[in-house]
């Protein structure tokens, strides 16, 4: 009988072992990606050329590399400066993706003017991606990590209900 528990004991640690070895893991960056996304937006409202740059160089190049004057042009565009752009939740990935990326999610809240009294606010959510060479979470800024099969589904409202079609 002990032989028998002693074999079912070293099996489960040999089962423990293997499966520990076999999932793979990343070693995270001490800037968590919610102080990422925060320091990339600051960077953005502070405006002009030196801050826009430092901006551009936290952007991944994983999927192609933009031009810094197609960069500026687009987040000069934003108005970031007069939007107020809240953390929400940050979530660490628990898994590559299906490309081996590995990828945080940042929810945030965008509040930003409106002529109409009250300001404007949603929701977002914003990717990064882990570069594994600088071990440094970087922006997803072309949104090549979104998952975009929810929105190709079928035609729906803001709510995400499906319309009714005639």
């Amino acid at each position: 009988m002990k032989r028998v528990m002693r074999a079912f004991i070293c099996l489960f640690l040999a089962f423990g072992v293997f499966s520990a070895c076999t999932k793979a893991q990343a070693k995270f960056p001490d800037a968590k990606p919610e102080e990422v996304a925060s320091r990339f937006f600051k960077l953005l409202a502070d405006g002009g050329r030196l801050a826009n740059q430092e901006a551009y160089k936290m952007v991944s190049t994983k999927y192609g590399v933009m031009n810094i004057d197609s960069f500026r042009k687009w987040t000069e565009n934003y108005g970031t400066s007069q939007a107020k752009i809240k953390v929400l939740q940050s979530l660490l990935p628990k898994e590559p993706n299906k490309n081996g990326d590995w990828v945080a999610v940042v929810k945030l809240e965008v509040s930003a003017p409106s002529k109409f009294e009250d300001s404007f606010k949603t929701t977002s959510q914003l990717n990064l991606i882990l570069d594994k060479t600088s071990n440094e979470w970087q922006i997803d800024f072309n949104a090549e990590t979104i998952d975009e099969t929810a929105f190709i589904k079928a035609p729906q409202d803001a709510n995400g209900t499906e319309l009714a079609t005639k």
